[in-house]
C-alpha cells in the first residue's frame, strides 16, 4: 500500500506549572533524564512502539502525530491513543479507527460512534471486546500488536542461570482470592530448590526495557504472576524468546474500577494469546505445586515451543497488516 497512513498517540498539551513558559524547560529536562529515570514504556507506548516497526518492516509509509492536526488527504486515521476531547475534534472531521486506547470503559464515551466518523474501536483481545459490544456492537474489532520477534528471540549463547524468571503484576490483591499468592509461589519454588529472579511491572533493573529481555535469555522459564491482561506484551516477547510460562490465571476480571460500571463479575484472563506450545496455567495458589511439577516435567521433556506460536500468531508483520487491513475497511464504508 503506497498510502501514507497517518497515525494518532494524542498528547495533552502541557501546562505551566509555576510560572509562565516553564513547560518547556520541564519538557527538556525530562528528555535529558530519560534514561536515568528508570521507566520502561508502558502498554499503550509499547503498542504505539511497536506499531510503528511493524509499518518500517513491511516498508508501509506513515507519520506519527502527536497532535490532533488533521492531514490533507481522505484516507482514514489510526487514532491509538489520547484525550477523548482531544480525539473528539479530529474524530468529528475524519473517517478513522480509534483504539486500542482512548477509552477505559464503554460508558466514558457511549456516543462515539453518534459523535465521530469512527469506523471502528479497537480493543486487544476478546474478553476485553466483549464489554464494549452491548454500547458499539460490530464496531468493536479485535486488534493485538505485533512482537518485536528480531529483538525478542531466543540467545543460544547465554547460559540459563535462573530455573525462572519470576515477573510479578499484581496490582489488585485486595480484590483477589489470593492476597498471599506471591508469597505461596515463591515459598513453593524455594522448596524445591528452584533459583528465580523476581522482577515488578514497570520496575525493571535500572529501568531499561533491555534488561528485562537479557533476565529472561538467562531464564529457564517465566512465572507470570498477573490478574488479568488484554494483551500482555511483556509475556508475548517472553514466548518470543522461547522462554515458556507457568502462568495464573484467576479467570476473573479484577480491576476495582469495574465495579463502577456495572462489571463485578466479568469473565477475564491474564493469557489471552495462548495455546499448549506456550506453557501452562493455575488458577489458585492450592494448585501450583501441582501445576509446577507437570510443568516442569513437560518442559524436560521439551513439550513447549513457545516462540512458535509468536511467529505463527503475534509478528510485526502479522499484526500490522492486520491494522492495515482495518483501515481499508474502514474506508471502503
Amino acid at each position: 500500500m503506497a498510502q501514507t497512513i497517518h497515525l494518532y498517540d494524542i498528547r495533552p498539551n502541557d501546562t505551566p506549572r509555576w510560572i509562565p513558559g516553564d513547560q518547556y524547560p520541564r519538557k527538556f529536562a525530562r528528555f535529558l533524564l530519560r534514561p536515568w529515570r528508570g521507566r520502561p514504556p508502558g502498554g499503550l507506548a509499547k503498542v504505539t512502539q511497536n506499531l510503528c516497526l511493524g509499518m518500517e518492516k513491511i516498508k508501509q509509509p506513515y507519520r506519527l502525530h502527536t497532535r490532533a492536526d488533521a492531514p490533507k488527504d481522505d484516507y482514514p486515521l489510526g487514532i491509538l491513543h489520547g484525550p477523548i476531547d482531544l480525539v473528539r475534534k479530529l474524530a468529528e472531521k475524519r473517517r478513522c479507527v480509534t483504539g486500542v486506547g482512548v477509552i477505559e470503559y464503554p460508558d466514558q464515551w457511549p456516543n462515539l460512534f453518534k459523535e465521530t466518523r469512527s469506523a471502528f474501536h479497537l480493543q486487544a483481545c476478546e474478553w476485553a471486546a466483549a464489554y464494549y459490544r452491548p454500547y458499539f456492537g460490530e464496531h468493536v474489532r479485535i486488534w493485538p500488536v505485533g512482537i518485536d520477534t528480531d529483538t525478542c528471540a531466543p540467545q543460544p549463547g547465554v547460559k540459563k542461570e535462573f530455573d525462572f524468571l519470576v515477573y510479578n503484576k499484581l496490582r489488585w490483591p485486595q480484590e483477589s482470592s489470593e492476597p498471599n499468592l506471591r508469597e505461596q509461589c515463591l515459598d513453593t519454588l524455594k522448596q524445591r530448590g528452584l533459583s528465580f529472579f523476581e522482577i515488578g511491572y514497570g520496575r525493571y533493573p535500572k529501568g531499561q526495557e533491555n534488561s528485562f529481555h537479557a533476565l529472561l535469555s538467562r531464564s529457564k522459564a517465566m512465572l507470570f504472576l498477573c490478574e488479568n491482561e488484554t494483551q500482555g506484551i511483556a509475556y508475548n516477547e517472553a514466548l518470543s524468546m522461547n522462554v515458556p510460562l507457568l502462568a495464573w490465571n484467576p479467570g476473573k476480571w479484577l480491576d476495582p474500577g469495574r465495579h463502577m460500571h456495572g462489571l463485578s463479575d466479568w469473565p477475564a484472563t491474564s493469557v489471552p494469546y495462548w495455546d499448549e506450545r506456550c506453557g501452562d496455567q493455575f488458577h489458585t495458589g492450592s494448585e501450583f505445586p501441582a501445576a509446577l511439577g507437570l510443568f516442569l516435567e513437560k518442559m524436560n521433556a521439551e513439550k513447549y515451543s513457545p516462540r512458535d506460536y509468536v511467529l505463527e500468531n503475534l509478528t510485526l508483520e502479522i499484526c500490522t497488516r492486520q491494522y492495515l487491513a482495518l483501515l481499508e475497511e474502514a474506508a471502503a464504508t
